[in-house]
């Protein structure tokens, strides 16, 4: 087990739900810091209620992505709970939310108000189209940020993952990180306004370098979308796909004369449809496994496409260590950078629907001096805000 951990010491306080929010936080969790999920009390991050679950029941997602947070059970609805939530953040480095742009204002905490309240807070606010707009109160999903950025245009399929989401977490976890960063500069904290469309933007580099010599019509290929020949998926004798990457010529020399096809060689750039058959039926002649050892005794670039079950017992993914089995024998994904030869690690324990509020409750406890006698007869559960359980106590004293 790994005991780098960049950012041990640093607190995150979690507000938002679905993929990329919750995303961020589990990137800064990996690398060490300690997150406090604010979940609502009785469902919970709706990816506790993904339709992929084992066999127990248990989302997959949310153990993915919940794993080793503390999980906190407020209704944000309730004053009390908003009391409690503000204390959190007195000692918080981090606020992460995902709410509609005006949503935290509507709840009595607008950005603006709460980075005078708490100078060094950093908080990453994710939204699909941003904070402001003519779009940004506009619902949507990834498929629709992606769309609308141009990042389908080239091959419009769907996607095999949910890139915008996936790639906004990982934008809003480096800005977090900057701003973390100029903090120690400054003292300030920032307010980050992380948008899935700007991610979706972002993750079509290629095709905007593409369109610098022209537009390009929607279901136009481009050079690394199916374009090129040499640079394709193709159907293997059993049924399976190749992943031909052949780009630079003198792969693509090598693969044309070690398929005995050195007529090829200087069609590698060709988008004659006949040439792409041409491949085609060279690469439908053997099974995938056939094609892996050909190409490795060739050193062609070119891999069989794996399905994820293949992909986990891949000799260079264990060598890794990229996934590892949680003690639920569900997944856990591995920080995918090592530290000197260290990959962090968040912990594997996946916590229930505010399991750690009471733990909470004991911190605020030593801070005020209140026996665990006193709490127990103030009835505190797991999803009574500290705030409210402490006018209990008072109530009692004052009553005594």
């Amino acid at each position: 087990m790994s005991t780098t951990r960049p950012l041990d010491g640093i607190r995150v306080v979690d507000l938002s739900r679905y993929l990329p929010g919750p995303l961020v936080s589990r990137i800064l969790g990996d690398l060490g810091a300690r997150v406090l999920k604010i979940e609502e009390p009785k469902l919970g991050d709706p990816s506790r209620n993904a339709t992929q679950r084992a066999s127990d029941g248990q989302s997959a997602l949310a153990t993915l992505l919940l794993s080793g947070h503390e999980s906190i059970a407020l209704d944000l609805k309730k004053k009390t709970a908003l009391s409690c939530l503000e204390d959190l953040l007195m000692d918080a480095d981090v606020l992460v939310e995902s709410f509609r742009p005006g949503t935290l204002a509507r709840l009595g905490l607008p950005p603006e108000e709460l980075r005078r309240r708490y100078p060094k807070l950093v908080i990453c606010s994710v939204s699909g189209w941003g904070q402001d707009g003519p779009h940004a109160g506009r619902a949507g999903h990834d498929v629709g940020y992606l769309a609308t950025a141009g990042t389908l245009a080239a091959s419009p399929h769907m996607p095999a993952t949910q890139i915008a989401d996936v790639l906004g977490g990982w934008s809003g976890a480096s800005a977090v990180l900057a701003a973390l960063y100029k903090r120690n500069e400054s003292g300030e904290g920032s307010w980050i306004d992380q948008s899935l469309l700007d991610a979706a933007g972002y993750a079509a580099i290629t095709a905007w370098a593409a369109e610098a010599d022209g537009p390009r019509d929607v279901g136009e290929p481009l050079m690394l979308t199916g374009r090129l020949p040499c640079y394709k998926l193709y159907k293997t004798a059993d049924d399976g796909y190749l992943a031909l990457a052949a780009l630079e010529p003198h792969f693509w020399q090598r693969f044309c004369r070690a398929v005995g096809r050195s007529d090829l060689i200087l069609k590698q750039q060709s988008t004659d449809p006949a040439v792409h058959a041409e491949v085609a039926a060279i690469i439908a002649r053997k099974s995938r496994s056939e094609w892996s050892e050909f190409m490795d005794e060739h050193d062609i670039p070119a891999e069989p496409v794996l399905s994820l079950a293949e992909a986990q017992e891949h000799p260079q993914v264990r060598h890794r260590e990229l996934v590892q089995q949680g003690p639920d024998d569900l997944p856990r994904l591995g920080f995918p950078a090592l530290f000197d030869g260290e990959r962090p690690r968040g912990a594997a324990a996946f916590p229930q629907i505010g399991e750690q509020t009471e733990a909470l409750v004991n911190e605020f406890q030593l801070a005020h001096g209140i026996s665990r006698i006193q709490r127990k007869r103030a009835g505190i559960g797991r999803r009574l805000s500290i705030k409210r359980w402490l006018y209990k106590v008072s109530r009692r004293v004052v009553r005594t």
